[in-house]
This record gives structure tokens, C-alpha cells and sequence, in this order.
């Protein structure tokens, strides 16, 4: 239950984050801690542009039913602080939209119908006449829910390769039950992205696989804005510090990674994917002795992020045994797509210098395996 409990809070921010990201220029970070439960809801979610900062109090739900929206919306109206109150379930009908109008509630489903307003912040998003995607048939498994997509991850990385089911769920960084790859199997043939041939599975459309993994990928569980002494490299320098420390799994990520394999990005503002455990109050608390590292509203030099799984870490690499680990193309390339503006376009850069020659490679070497 708290799993399933868990998945719906992160569907809730996909969500959220996904509109915020298709009006481009928002930075966003996602705080649901002891911080939340303080302010009576599930998660906070703190945006900001150069045009808008705001924030949204967040409270989830699996179902909401016009008898229960009246009392949740008058809860939420109630909240501390000066948070956008806003709920969310996977469905949200007509009715329940308009309840959550009348108490000047905002809402938003898992289809990306959403009414977020408030005068305060001069802020109108409305989104309405989406439908909820096909449920999969029974027995398949979306291949791009965290765990599954770890499956495809090990496609990708490997996309000329035969997999066995049993390889696929004992590989390293994969880690799941034979049972759930076979079911991301049947998922990946019907889809028409791979084949099996005498049991093994072969990618038959790798690019198209990354390019509906990378429209639906949300990015990190959370990012906190943070300021060190100096710039967005002596940032990263105190970050991995204070991780070696410590024995915290880090990489670098986002902009930060993109530059040491593609020299044409640049960047200001650095990105850190650091396991969960660096996130822990009392270890957090000892980033101020490095560089002073400190959360910042404003002025942040480096996005200290939350993996969503901790599979972002795998195929870290660096360009040197002095360099500091960074995310394989794939994850850095994943995580510029959900960025808008200069993140797609170094996005491009990744994609060209080290990920497309493999995969169409891989399509290629298909296409003659069933003409064989």
C-alpha cells in the first residue's frame, strides 16, 4: 500500500511538472517531507520563472468523488502560508472540477486536464478535453514507470544485443523480477519497438523507444536550488566532496555532465544527482561547511537532485580517473530533453555525438535479422 501510495504522489508531480515544463522557463523544485505534512498536504511544489514564482500545495488522492471533494477543498482552502491549494487524482470528472472551482481550489488529473489560478500571483493555467491514456491490456506492464524502465534502460544501453528474459532481470543494473520483464517484453512487441527471435529480444525501433520514454520521463524525485561560495564548478567540487565524505553515491547531471563529453554546451548553473541518503536532515545539515553550501530561493549556483530511482547512477562514467563521475549519455541526454529551451539543444548535441550512431545501428542490424 505505501508503494502504491508512493507511485501516486510521483504521478501527481509528472504531472504537475509536465505543464510547467511545456510553458517553458520554470525551474522547479519538490519538497514532500516533514515540510508537506506541515502544511495539511502530500507535496509542495515550488516554481519559478523569470516572469513567476509561486508555489503549490499539493494534495493527492486515488479517487475523489463529488461528496468527498467538498470536504478536501474546504481543508485545503484552509491550508497555512500563501501555497496555491491544488488536488489531484487520476480522474477528475466534470463535477469535481467545478466543486474545486467554487472553493477557488485548483486541480489537475493524470491526463493534464487543469485549472491552476490565482490572482496573487497573476498566474491562469487551464487545460480541459484531455483524455486518459489506453490502459495497457492485462498482463502488460507500462514500460516506463520507474521500475520498468529500468528494463528499457538496459535495452538502450546495449541496443544491438539479444536478451534473454532471465539476463535482462539479473543484469546489474536492473534488478526486477523475471515476471515483470516479461511483462515490459509484451509491452515492447506489441508497441512495435522490439521483435523476439528464437527467445530473444531484439530492439527493433530504439529511437522511437527514447523518444516516448524522453516525452514521458519527469526528471528528478526532487531538486533543492542551492548556493556554495564561488562558481558553478567550485559548487560541484564541494558537492562530490562532502559526498566522498560521507560514502554517498553522486554524479553529475543535467548541463553540468553535458559539458565534459560536448564542450559547446554551456552553463551557469550546475546539477547533482545525489542518493537518497545525502538528502537525510542531519547529513544535509553539514553541506554549510563546504563552500558554505546552503538551500537559496534566489542566486542558486547548483540543482542538488533526488534520483527517482537509483538507477540514474547506472553507467556513470568519468573522462579521467581525477574527473568526478558523471550520468551515462543516456540518463544526461534524458534529463536535458525535460528542460526547455537550451536543455533540448544540448540535449541534440548528446544525442548526435553519442547516442544516435548506436541505435540506428541497432534498427539496421534488426532489419537484416528478419530478412535473414
Amino acid at each position: 500500500m505505501v508503494n502504491t501510495e508512493r507511485e501516486l504522489v510521483r504521478q501527481a508531480e509528472r504531472a504537475v511538472r509536465g505543464l510547467l515544463d511545456q510553458l517553458g522557463g520554470f525551474s522547479v523544485s519538490i519538497q514532500h517531507d516533514q515540510s508537506a505534512a506541515d502544511r495539511g498536504c502530500d507535496v509542495v511544489i515550488h516554481a519559478k520563472s523569470p516572469e513567476a514564482e509561486f508555489r503549490i500545495a499539493l494534495d493527492v488522492k486515488q479517487r475523489i468523488t463529488p461528496q468527498t471533494a467538498i470536504s478536501l477543498c474546504k481543508r485545503m482552502r484552509q491550508l497555512p502560508g500563501d501555497a496555491i491549494p491544488v488536488i489531484y487524482a487520476p480522474v477528475i470528472s466534470p463535477r469535481v472540477a467545478d466543486i474545486a472551482g467554487e472553493f477557488e481550489v485548483g486541480f489537475v488529473d493524470g491526463a493534464g486536464n487543469c485549472r491552476l489560478r490565482s490572482a496573487r500571483h497573476r498566474l491562469l493555467i487551464l487545460r480541459r478535453g484531455y483524455k486518459s491514456p489506453k490502459r495497457l491490456p492485462k498482463g502488460v506492464r507500462d514500460p516506463f514507470s520507474p521500475k520498468s524502465s529500468r528494463i528499457v534502460r538496459a535495452l538502450l544501453s546495449r541496443p544491438g544485443d539479444g536478451w534473454k528474459v532471465r539476463e535482462l532481470a539479473e543484469h546489474p543494473n536492473v534488478d526486477v523480477s523475471i515476471g515483470l520483464v516479461s511483462k515490459v517484453k509484451r509491452a515492447l512487441v506489441e508497441e512495435g519497438y522490439a521483435i523476439e527471435d528464437k527467445r530473444l529480444l531484439y530492439l527493433r525501433d530504439p529511437v522511437g523507444l527514447l523518444e516516448n520514454w524522453a516525452e514521458k520521463y519527469a526528471g528528478p524525485a526532487e531538486q533543492i536550488p542551492m548556493y556554495f561560495r564561488g562558481d558553478a564548478e567550485a559548487a560541484e567540487e564541494a558537492v562530490g566532496q562532502w559526498c566522498r565524505d560521507h560514502g554517498v553515491q553522486w554524479a553529475l547531471a543535467g548541463f553540468s555532465a553535458a559539458w565534459r563529453t560536448a564542450p559547446e554546451v554551456r552553463y551557469s548553473v550546475a546539477a547533482v544527482y545525489v542518493d537518497d541518503r545525502g538528502f537525510d536532515r542531519e547529513l544535509f545539515d553539514k553541506l554549510n561547511s563546504y563552500q558554505g553550501g546552503k538551500r537559496a530561493e534566489t542566486g542558486a549556483n547548483l540543482l542538488l537532485w533526488r534520483p527517482f530511482d537509483r538507477s540514474v547512477f547506472a553507467d556513470s562514467e568519468s573522462t579521467g580517473p581525477a574527473e568526478p563521475p558523471m550520468t551515462s549519455a543516456l540518463q544526461t541526454y534524458l534529463d536535458l530533453k525535460r528542460l526547455a529551451g537550451r536543455g533540448e539543444e544540448a540535449a541534440a548535441a548528446i544525442y548526435e555525438k553519442h547516442l544516435g550512431p548506436p541505435l540506428h545501428e541497432a534498427a539496421q542490424r534488426v532489419r537484416e535479422l528478419q530478412h535473414e
